[in-house]
């Protein structure tokens, strides 16, 4: 039985044939997970996608899986079907694939994805490979049992630490998952732009307006600058998992800036603790001792993950010589009577914009592996295709072919008809930022609705402070809904009155946040969120993954007051702001939000940090 297994991931995808192996698809083992639209319609992928980014960056998408809760993606002008990135990437694997396989059929073909990934998501993993042309049996295989199958037979955990997030799973030794935690904050793509504001903290004060514009590029040189310094910071991250030290070439003005590996770890070493922390939580939920923990993923060849897991729970982890293809590796051993599906979708991890549509934009596929039809039509072929005319799924000419409709020769048409008023994920321009702030790009949007609130509630006072370990316990209410620990992160707020209980903090788009919650309203449109969580990595997890939302530009700083200290960040999209701020080794977070009515447009995150610094942020 010919089996094919493809691991697209965030950054990279691998295949896997069985009798033959790891997949040459794109010059190498791994492939970038990439997307490149050219003028005429026709898509590159790869490495194809990448050297071309630089003609026009916003024709290019490094991680067009990060979109996986959207319907289209925007590229140049036009809304590409995010179903028709990810088919090009499963067809340029099955144009190599079609050479080896010397005019057999696939029998099946696995395809692995995020284990807390519901149907909705699989399903477009599904409907994609079809509109791609593989035609054989379609499989499912969540990554975690992947890894699993590789092992003993003994329960285990895998520590994934992807581009752009960090899953856990704790397995037994069925390969059942007994429990699984993530943080999404915590990725390959995260440790970049750590090393990035790492580098600005230490050349921007040369040329600040230069500075500016690699961070918030409107030109196409400011784009493709980016781009690169992007690019020189990946190299120069992998670069350090084996070398002492190494030199980035920046983009003029600015001269080449040396980082060692202590500077690095330095950077992520918070990152790596709370990764540990939801391992090691996740194992206790898992209520099984795991005999081993399996790294995957390309940034688990940094030494310090190893180092941290060993320290903090006593095992060595197994580091395989390959972590980028391991899940494609053990795909193809997956005992299919073993696998198990999320049966529903967790809360998506990108919210779509708000936006007017104003052309036909192509519905999400939700059948079991229906191709949708609004991008499934006929595709014409520019150059180097496969035989004109439209094929339904399952009837793909056997054979080998020249370069075809999704390679990266780049020769798929893309649908006129899916186009729209989607905004462009380029950041718009602001005004300057306050010295002691920092500029921050972001991939999503997020739009808080604020319950009205009335009530008035009296200013925490008091000799003594709490503790963070009593903020764990801390459950008792007055009448408003305040704890102790939410009226010290309150400060002077509740003096001006307007504050009540509240059952959860409402974001729409995402799951409603649960805890202690109190709302206020404050005045000039702004209002208040409260919540106290069960723990500290809870409260950092769902400030981060609001922030994480942020589709314009943000503006980031520190802060300090009332025996507390923590950080904010606050962005604006469509005359909306929001302001999330996290009190450090503290359960609790804020969420500080506006709805201008009048000159929407002019409302700037700068205003947002500045009314939070003024009329928020508890004093000392």
């Amino acid at each position: 039985m010919r089996v094919l297994s493809v691991d697209l991931g965030t950054a990279n995808t691998v295949a896997v044939l069985s009798d033959h192996g790891v997949v040459d698809v794109d010059g190498g083992p791994t492939m970038p997970s990439s997307v490149y639209l050219d003028e005429d319609g026709s898509l590159r992928v790869g490495r194809e996608a990448d050297r071309r980014s630089r003609q026009d960056p916003s024709r290019y998408e490094a991680n067009p899986k990060r979109h996986i809760d959207k319907v289209t993606i925007k590229l140049g002008e036009q809304n590409l079907p995010v179903n028709d990135a990810l088919a090009a990437i499963y067809a340029r694997v099955l144009e190599a694939v079609t050479a080896l396989l010397k005019g057999e059929h696939l029998d099946e073909i696995r395809l692995t994805h995020p284990a807390e990934w519901g149907p909705s998501r699989r399903n477009k993993l599904l409907s994609s490979a079809r509109l791609a042309g593989m035609t054989g049996e379609l499989v499912p295989v969540p990554e975690a049992i992947a890894v699993a199958s590789l092992g003993s037979g003994r329960p285990l955990a895998v520590y994934d630490f992807g581009a752009d997030t960090f899953d856990v799973s704790v397995l037994d030794s069925q390969h059942r998952i007994l429990a699984d935690g993530s943080l999404s904050d915590v990725g390959g793509l995260d440790i970049d732009q750590a090393l990035l504001e790492h580098i600005g903290r230490t050349v921007s004060h040369k040329d600040p307006a230069g500075w500016q514009r690699l961070m918030r590029p409107v030109t196409v040189d400011d784009h493709r600058a980016r781009l690169g310094l992007r690019e020189e910071l990946r190299l120069a991250k992998e670069d350090l998992s084996e070398l002492p030290q190494v030199e980035v070439l920046m983009p003029e003005p600015f001269e080449k800036v040396l980082i060692t590996r202590g500077e690095l770890e330095a950077l992520i070493r918070p990152s790596l603790i709370r990764s540990t922390e939801v391992l090691i939580s996740t194992v206790r939920s898992a209520g099984v001792t795991p005999e081993h923990v399996y790294l995957v993923g390309g940034s688990c060849r940094m030494p310090l993950v190893a180092q941290i897991i060993a320290e903090k729970v006593g095992i060595v982890p197994t580091n395989p010589d390959h972590p980028e293809t391991i899940v494609a590796s053990g795909a193809q051993v997956v005992d299919r009577a073993m696998i198990t599906l999320k049966a529903e979708d967790d809360k998506p991890k990108f919210v779509e914009p708000p936006t007017v549509v104003t052309a036909p934009v192509s519905p999400a596929v939700t059948g079991p592996h229906p191709v949708n039809p609004n991008v499934s039509g006929p595709n014409p072929v520019v150059s180097g295709s496969y035989p004109s005319g439209s094929y339904p799924s399952g009837s793909y000419p056997s054979g080998s072919y020249p370069s075809g409709a999704y390679s990266a020769s780049g020769t798929y048409q893309v649908n006129p008809n899916t186009s729209g008023n989607y905004p462009m994920n380029f950041p718009q321009q602001q005004a300057p930022k306050k010295d002691d702030k920092k500029v921050l790009i972001g991939a999503g949007a997020a739009v808080l609705v604020v319950a009205g609130v009335i009530g008035a509630i009296f200013a925490f006072s008091g000799p003594s402070l709490p503790s963070a370990d009593e903020c764990k316990d801390d459950t008792a209410q007055d009448g408003q809904g305040f704890t102790k620990c939410l009226r010290q992160l309150a400060g002077t707020v509740p003096d001006g009155g307007g504050c009540e209980k509240a059952d959860s903090a409402q974001i729409t788009g995402m799951e409603e946040i649960k805890g202690t919650v109190v709302s206020c309203t404050i005045r000039d449109g702004y209002a208040v969120q409260y919540i106290l969580t069960d723990s500290v990595t809870g409260a950092e997890n769902n400030a981060a993954s609001i922030s994480k939302s942020f589709q314009t530009d943000s503006v980031e700083a520190d802060w300090t007051g009332n025996g507390l200290e923590g950080d904010y960040r606050a962005a604006t999209s469509s005359g909306t702001g929001v302001l999330v701020f996290t009190a450090k080794g503290r359960p609790m977070f804020g969420i500080l939000t506006k709805t201008a009515e009048e000159n929407a447009d002019e409302l700037k995150a700068d205003e947002m940090a500045d009314f939070f610094e003024k009329s928020v942020q508890p004093g000392e």
